[in-house]
């Protein structure tokens, strides 16, 4: 993890009247470790890139798919020449959907999608993330202007759905690809339905009560299956425990938190669920890789990414 002061926020600014920029990319410089809100889409078509991820690397090759979740520190080698795409979209709006914040979970900080890797749902990633890119390049609309105000007139007003729809679909694949391969050594396909209904209920739950007191022996008797059981399969399913999958989600809502300069670290920390807030910060900083007054800190310093928006070539 690089040192917390050259960390920086990327500040992305938004196509007019959408919440979505995508780059078309040929820059030989690479991008210092930085963060942002929107979810990220990675593709190059010339040429690999290299992504640096919470202590993992990343080489993604020609129309490789890197899926980065929002508010991940990452850092981004380019090669000395190439081209690729970055699709970056803000999923604030898209929380409230049943199984959202579940698939971002399922991906992690980051997900590599390949022909090799993800052979059920490559080409229909592929597929999907040209087409958005075809979609976005269609018309020469400008950015939203610096301080936030909305462009009035040019815009496309089915832009912003029709891309939605197919980062919708794109996110759907994905959570459905990793069910089936996680619960194939859980249940038999008779029960994998039954599995996968229960687990996903139990996330939602978690999500919507990981403020409160939550034990595994709760959780447990609200999946049916029993305490022990009920411990290795979620692991299994999710791919962290149970207590780690409830501080993630802790941390998640503190992170927004963390954002008013108005609400102290301790209060956050009381607010997000932790017993106090030395555990919150040694949870932040484990998840993170920086303390919640560091985190609040690095939203000061922006990283500006020029636009470079030139037609998709097909």
């Amino acid at each position: 993890m690089a040192e917390t002061r050259n960390i920086m926020h990327e500040n992305v600014r938004y196509r007019a009247d959408t919440h979505i920029m995508i780059h078309s990319n040929t820059q030989t410089d690479s991008y210092a470790p930085h963060w942002h809100t929107p979810i990220e889409l990675l593709m190059p078509t010339e040429n690999h890139y290299t992504a640096y991820i919470a202590n993992k690397t990343y080489v993604v090759q020609p129309y490789d798919i890197l899926l980065i979740a929002p508010n991940t520190i990452h850092r981004l080698e380019a090669p000395s020449s190439g081209h690729r795409y970055f699709i970056q979209a803000d999923l604030t709006l898209l929380k409230d959907i049943y199984g959202i914040s579940q698939i971002l979970s399922f991906v992690g900080p980051a997900t590599l999608f390949t022909p090799t890797g993800s052979p059920n749902i490559y080409m229909q990633l592929k597929r999907l993330y040209l087409d958005i890119c075809s979609d976005f390049f269609k018309d020469a609309l400008p950015l939203a202007p610096a301080g936030g105000d909305r462009a009035a007139g040019n815009a496309n007003n089915l832009l912003e759905p029709a891309v939605y729809a197919k980062l919708m679909t794109m996110l759907s694949l994905i959570g459905q690809n990793y069910i089936e391969s996680r619960t194939v050594n859980v249940a038999s396909p008779g029960r994998r339905q039954d599995y996968i209904n229960r687990f996903m209920y139990v996330c939602e739950y978690i999500d919507e009560h990981c403020t409160e007191d939550l034990s595994l022996d709760e959780i447990a008797e609200r999946s049916g299956f029993s305490k022990f059981h009920f411990a290795r399969l979620f692991k299994e399913f999710m791919n962290v425990s149970f207590y780690k999958y409830v501080s993630q989600k802790r941390i998640e809502m503190a992170e927004d938190m963390l954002r008013n300069p108005h609400i102290t670290v301790t209060e956050i920390a009381m607010s997000s669920g932790f017993a106090n807030s030395s555990a919150f910060i040694r949870m932040f900083k484990q998840i993170n890789g920086c303390t919640p007054t560091e985190f609040r800190k690095l939203q000061d310093v922006t990283l500006e990414l020029p636009p470079a928006a030139v037609p998709i070539q097909t």
